[in-house]
């Protein structure tokens, strides 16, 4: 490559319209993960707090579709 060559362009991700729609695509799976995070949160909040028993917790976090999600960080629950 010589001074006299083109540069190579930096960001060739494609065209406009695949960049808009990863951008999107990224901004909606942010606001997922805030939506699971409130509601991990609020689970956690009223089980801290003795509002719902563990068997109610249980069946909130499968109503949401967490339960998957926390019962692997936990020995013996499948």
């Amino acid at each position: 490559m010589s001074l006299h060559d083109r540069p190579l362009p930096v960001n060739t991700i494609g065209n406009g319209r695949e960049l808009e729609f990863l951008t999107k695509g990224i901004a909606a799976a942010i606001s997922r993960s805030r939506l699971t995070t409130n509601s991990l949160e609020a689970i956690a909040a009223a089980l801290r707090h003795k509002e719902a028993t563990v068997s109610e917790v249980i069946d909130w976090l499968k109503d949401e579709g967490l339960f998957e999600l926390v019962s692997r960080h936990m020995r013996g629950v499948k």
